[in-house]
């Protein structure tokens, strides 16, 4: 029951914000221009490269047994840090949200997820603590949570920095 409180809890609060910020019928598409569709293209090269990097060094620590975590834990941080790569590297620079795109409204419904998740992750680590000491997939929402915040954070410097330079 607490597991499924874990996800559903985020998961429910995700589509709820789904619906209330996708507005009726004002939604119009995201325009990528060129610059834009040439950074989407590295940035897919960065994460591909973080991807297999991670990939092997992971299973390298996982086999010395360094890492506090299974297996399955280790390859699902890999794939959400390829997404997390991916998205910083689009955020930096200044293509992720394309020609016209709501980055207020994005940022704001990430950080939420990622709170969410922090939250509901650290309950499930104090109430039930870590089975061998070793994070699990049931601890997935933790790492994912604090994916978020990063991102959120690169969406915020960059905020910070296309202002000042704007002045």
């Amino acid at each position: 029951m607490n597991y499924l409180f874990g996800i559903g809890l985020p998961f429910a609060v995700f589509l709820l914000l789904m619906l209330i910020l996708r507005g009726k019928g004002k939604s119009s598409p995201v325009v990528y221009d060129e610059m834009q569709t040439a950074v989407r293209g590295t940035a897919y090269k960065y994460s591909t490269i973080t991807g297999v990097l991670g990939g092997f060094t992971a299973a390298c620590l996982l086999e010395l047994d360094i890492l506090p975590m299974d297996g399955s834990f280790a390859m699902v941080t890999v794939s959400f840090l390829m997404v997390t790569v991916y998205i910083i590297y689009m955020v930096v620079k200044g293509a992720y949200f394309g020609v016209a795109g709501n980055w207020k409204k994005w940022t704001a419904l990430i950080a939420i997820v990622g709170l969410c998740n922090i939250i509901t992750g650290a309950l499930r680590i104090a109430e039930d603590g870590l089975p061998e000491g070793r994070l699990t997939m049931t601890n997935i929402s933790v790492m994912m949570g604090t994916l978020f915040m990063v991102i959120v954070v690169a969406v915020f410097i960059y905020k910070v920095r296309e202002k000042r330079d704007g002045d």
